[in-house]
Order: C-alpha cells, then structure tokens, then sequence
C-alpha cells in the first residue's frame, strides 16, 4: 500500500500545476515614448490619408499594409535634405518631429509591435540593395542599420539573377506568400529600399468551421453572390460603436492586443461609410467603444491585390519631386558623384487569407531609385457581414495599423 503513496501522490501534484501551454497569453505592454506616440499617430494618419486616396468605387477588393509603405519611405526618406526632405516629411505626416525622433520613433514601435503580443507571429524586415560600383554614404548606412534594422548589400544590377535575389528575400520573410514581387531591373537602377511584413494570428473566438456554408453577400442592392459564410455561433463580446449612418466594431486577435476593426453600413454603401473614416473618429470609436455580446457572421476570404507603381498616387498626395530628375533628390544617399536621381517606382503587393481559425497577411513595399541616363441603428444580435466593408488590423495599445482594405465583391477575387 505505502509503494502507492508516493506515485498516486505524484500524479494528484502534477494535475494540480498549470501547465504552461494552458496559461492565458499576455500582452506585454509597457508604457510608450512621447516619438512612439507620434510615430503611431503619424503612421495612421499616413494610413488614413492613403486610404482616401486608394479607394476607387471601380475596383471593389482592395488590400496593402501603409505600415509597410510607411516603413520603406521613412527609410527612404534618410537620402534627402532640405525641400525635398520636407515633401517625405509632409507625406509620412510627421510634422512636428525632428527626424531623429521619426527614425528613432519607427525603430522602437516597430520592437514594441512585434514583442506585443507572443501569440501573434509578426514579422517586419527591411533590407537595401545598391549598384555594387556605387558607395553609399556612411551617415544613411548606418541611419538604415540602425533605426531600421536594414540588411544592405551590393548588387550587381545588370545580372538577370539579381532579380531573384531581391525576390527570394521578400518571400523568405513573408513565408513565401508574395513571389516574383520584382519583375525587372532597369540598367539605370542604383538602389533598391525594400520592407516586408508578415502577420499571423488566430481569433480570440474562432468559428465553427462545420457552420460555414454558402450564402449571400450583396456587393450592391438586390445583386446577390454566393460566398463561404462563416458562423462564430455563439454570442461573443466584442468592442462595438454605434454612430448615426455607419457601425464600427472589432475582432479581436489572440489576446485582444490585435484586432480587425470593422467599419459598414447597413445598406453596404461604402461611398457614404468611408467619410466618417479619419483619426477623430477612429480615435473617438476606439476609445468609447462598449462590449456587446452578438453572434457574429463573416465571409471567408483570401485576397491578393498589388500596385504596379504607386507614383501617381504618391505624388497626388505631395511627394513630387522625387519622382523627376533633379539635382536635389538623394543627395544624402551615395558619395560619389552621380547625375541626378529619381525614384521611378515604388510596388507594393500584398495579400490576405481569413478563415475560422484567423488571419493570415503579408505585404511588401519596394522603391526603386534610378539615375538619369543621357541614353445608425442599433447592433442586432446577429451580424452577418453580407454587404461591402473595410477592414484594417491595428494593434490597440499603439493604435497602429499594420493592413488596411475593403471587400465590395468577393465573387471578383
């Protein structure tokens, strides 16, 4: 009997500890620097702005990460001074901050995203690539490794092979979900600034995969299309905001550190939801937002959207003269002499995957730099997301957001 004891005894001690891999995850906070805050509040506005600027009514899915492209030209931003410098500073809104406080500001918010929550699989990588013949001035060397975590390398830039070198990066660190992002490299190309961003996480309530089934989803009034309708099938709590013509709420990630912020309409009609969207109120929505418990009903859904070239847009939005030759674009960026530059194209393309368990996203932002070659009413207790919306996942201590999009019609994607 007695040689009982000690293994029943055993057995009754283990059950009673935790066992690590069932404690809750939590967030690790800390208190945020005054350059943090203006970081995140500058990012978002960059966010706010950009998305004003995308949203076409001609192209019903859209998907980009402004944190991304908000990395890759505050990098770039590093090679310039004077005018020119001011128009990157204009774009990436951080007026007010001196430039070290922007770099130092993107350097630590970026540490806080990623240490935030363990449960998230985040990922935020920077990397330069210059023609090999070139020397880069050692100030934006070191600004780049520094405060941005930078790989930079020489490149042979007229090897076809380069190409898959700048490739194979950007899908090794957004686990090969954005390929072949570069198609070329012009003859006249002396730098490539490049971010990559991964995000994985699961729902702090996941749905119930054998409840998805097929059902509407109204890109517009009485124009019905067949969609993977998920069902969480039981009322959960979620951080909602009422406001007359739109609702907003949030579905929130692992510990609740993330979420994906949901803004609509009861009619869909994306047009009149998205003028509501700007910092006030998404500052005011996050703030007094209330838990409400409902049922919540979303479609299932995996989007790729990529840009081409963002110039037209950018210089829309203020950055002009980097965009034609002239003697005062980078003249921070190379020590020997070189005839006037420009940035002939920034890509970013990014996707998106959301099912029951959570959402998966990546996105990659490239600039390429050239030189000149003389040759409403109230929540019911069921939400079923069946008209068009905007999404956006965002960290909540921070405020930051990391992706942004819309979903008008997922027969189209």
């Amino acid at each position: 009997m007695k040689k009982l004891l000690l293994p029943l005894f055993s057995l009754f001690f283990f059950a009673c500890v935790p066992s690590e891999e069932f404690k809750p995850a939590e967030a690790n906070l800390r208190t945020l620097a005054t350059y943090e805050k203006e970081l995140a509040n500058s990012s978002t506005k960059f966010a706010l702005d950009l998305f004003a600027q995308l949203n076409d009514p001609e192209e019903p899915n859209q998907f980009y990460s402004p944190y991304s492209i908000h990395q890759a030209l505050s990098m770039t931003m590093n090679g310039n001074e004077g005018e020119v410098l001011q128009e990157f500073v204009d774009l990436l809104r951080y007026e007010g901050m001196s430039l070290d406080d922007a770099n130092r500001g993107s350097k630590e918010l970026t540490e806080f995203l990623l240490q935030v929550d363990p449960k998230v699989k985040l990922a935020i990588a920077n990397a330069i690539w210059y023609k090999q013949e070139y020397q880069v001035q050692v100030p934006f060397k070191d600004t780049a490794r520094e405060y941005y975590n930078a790989e930079i390398a020489g490149l042979d830039m007229l090897n076809p092979n380069s190409v898959n070198i700048i490739n194979n990066w950007i899908a090794q660190k957004t686990n090969n979900l954005i390929k072949d992002m570069l198609d070329e490299i012009p003859s006249n190309a002396v730098m490539y600034l490049v971010n990559a961003i991964y995000f994985k996480a699961d729902w702090k309530y996941q749905f119930v995969a054998s409840k998805t089934k097929k059902e509407n989803f109204y890109p517009s009034p009485g124009n019905a299309v067949q969609v993977d309708m998920m069902d969480l099938d039981k009322p959960s709590a979620f951080r909602s905001y009422s406001g007359s013509g739109y609702h907003y709420f949030e579905i929130p990630y692992s510990t609740g550190q993330y979420a994906m912020g949901i803004l609509y309409n009861q009619e869909g009609n994306l047009d009149q939801v998205s003028q509501y969207l700007n910092l006030g109120n998404l500052d005011m929505w996050r703030k007094d937002a209330q838990e409400r418990n409902f049922i919540l009903k979303m479609p299932k859904f995996k989007m790729k959207y990529k840009m081409a070239n963002m110039k037209d847009d950018l210089i829309a939005m203020g950055l002009v003269r980097p965009f034609s030759f002239h003697p005062d674009n980078f003249t921070k960026l190379f020590s020997n002499p070189t005839d006037d530059l420009k940035i002939s194209r920034v890509i970013h393309d990014a996707m998106i995957e959301v099912d029951e368990k959570g959402s998966e996203a990546a996105a990659a932002t490239i600039v390429e730099v050239v030189v000149e070659r003389t040759s409403a009413p109230p929540i019911p207790s069921v939400i079923v997301l069946d008209k068009p919306f905007i999404f956006f996942i965002q960290e909540k201590h921070s405020g930051a957001i990391l992706f942004m999009g819309k979903l008008g019609d997922p027969s189209k994607l």
